[in-house]
């Protein structure tokens, strides 16, 4: 139990023995699950710079291309015989497998931009380098560094439960209509997380081949999952640690000095009488060097933000229309669900009912009839919207 509340609550900022940022518990976290994908850009400071690291890169993306490939070969294969649920399903892995593409152009070790500014975050704008400006700067460092590890740990569950549910719920539906008892299937095929075309192995009715298939699909799911949600990490605790710079900031303006001495200045005229408290000599030398490090500071944030946008702007931009496709998919399965109920309330024996019980369901399938939606301010269609846009 301690161990537990350890891992899920102690993000080490507390005992003050950590001088690095790369030295925190959720960043060893996000470095193990970057690794596989030669994604960390850490390595250069830990002087991790072996030679096979664009051979690790060309072969994750290989592996996706051929995903790609494949997923698309059995769609076109099969069109006829996959459900529309099914074609759902393909068309959402043949986008993400797109998107993991792209990420992982932008991991590529040419990819400076990315390097450069995962780097300028390492080394110098993370809050543990300014948590000794002030007490509230260490207090902004403490809060942030806590949500850090707290999002870290959820983010990385989350990712491990999506990939078990993902390829486990195939299994299960396999084992649960009795697939597992045979050695070759000759009526029926077992389903799979990923459908793709591998005719050699069989892995859709042989039970050997199944395992091989199964085994893949986890490795291809790990990967993918790590690259939509590592990457997502690493920008978050970007942004996390941005919003932190900025509290500082504010908290810096907020508490400017006031005149220690009550010098006041009038100005008297026939219109309007003026005073208003001034600075000594000596204080505004100390305000004059306080505005130069506030200003200073605001450029500093500014121009790591400007980094940040141009190393992952295209990975957001691809991730945005991702999203939007996906979600008209999702919608438009959510909408054909409501379909079915059209021919679920007429297949109720209304034969069987008396006049009353009869006028009911046909006033039932008369309200059926409209498909369930969900709505843009009650006015337009949300998967309509969506489809305009996409």
């Amino acid at each position: 139990m301690q161990r537990m509340k350890q891992i899920l609550l102690d993000d080490g900022s507390a005992t003050g023995n950590i001088k690095r940022a790369i030295d925190f518990q959720y960043m060893k976290t996000l470095r193990f699950n970057l690794k596989p994908l030669n994604a960390w850009p850490g390595n250069r400071i830990e002087g991790n710079n072996s030679k096979y690291m664009v051979l690790i890169n060309l072969t994750i993306m290989a592996l996706n291309a051929f995903t790609l490939s494949s997923s698309y070969h059995y769609m076109k294969t099969n069109w006829e015989s996959l459900t529309f649920y099914e074609l759902g399903h393909m068309y959402i892995i043949v986008l993400m497998t797109l998107c993991c593409l792209t990420r992982l152009f932008l991991t590529l070790p040419q990819s400076t931009k990315f390097i450069n500014v995962g780097e300028l975050f390492l080394t110098k704008m993370h809050l543990i380098y300014f948590k000794d400006a002030s007490e509230h700067a260490m207090e902004t460092y403490r809060k942030v560094n806590f949500f850090c590890h707290l999002f870290t740990v959820y983010l990385t569950g989350q990712m491990l439960a999506g990939m078990a549910l993902f390829n486990l719920n195939p299994m299960w539906s396999n084992y649960s209509s009795g697939k597992f008892k045979q050695r070759i299937l000759y009526n029926t095929t077992y389903e799979h997380s990923l459908y793709l075309s591998m005719p050699p192995l069989k892995i859709y009715t042989h039970f050997n081949a199944y395992v091989v298939g199964c085994i893949i699909n986890w490795f291809l799911s790990y990967l993918c999952s790590i690259c939509f949600c590592m990457l997502d990490l690493l920008l978050s605790l970007i942004i996390f640690n941005v919003w932190g710079h900025l509290k500082i900031l504010l908290n810096d303006l907020a508490s400017f000095p006031l005149p220690a001495n009550d010098i006041v200045v009038s100005m008297d005229d026939r219109y309007a009488s003026v005073s208003a408290e001034m600075y000594s000599e000596d204080e505004l030398k100390l305000i004059s060097q306080r505005l130069r490090d506030c200003i200073d500071y605001h450029r500093l944030i500014m121009d790591f933000t400007d980094k940040v946008s141009g190393a992952y702007g295209s990975m957001l931009f691809v991730y945005y229309g991702f999203h939007q496709v996906s979600g008209c998919l999702l919608l438009l399965e959510c909408s054909q669900m409501s379909e079915k109920l059209k021919d679920a309330v007429y297949d109720v024996p209304w034969q069987c009912m008396d006049t009353k019980n009869r006028k009911m369901v046909a006033m039932f399938l008369y309200n059926v009839q409209e498909p369930i939606h969900l709505k843009a301010l009650g006015v337009l269609m949300l998967e309509s919207l969506l489809w305009l846009r996409c």
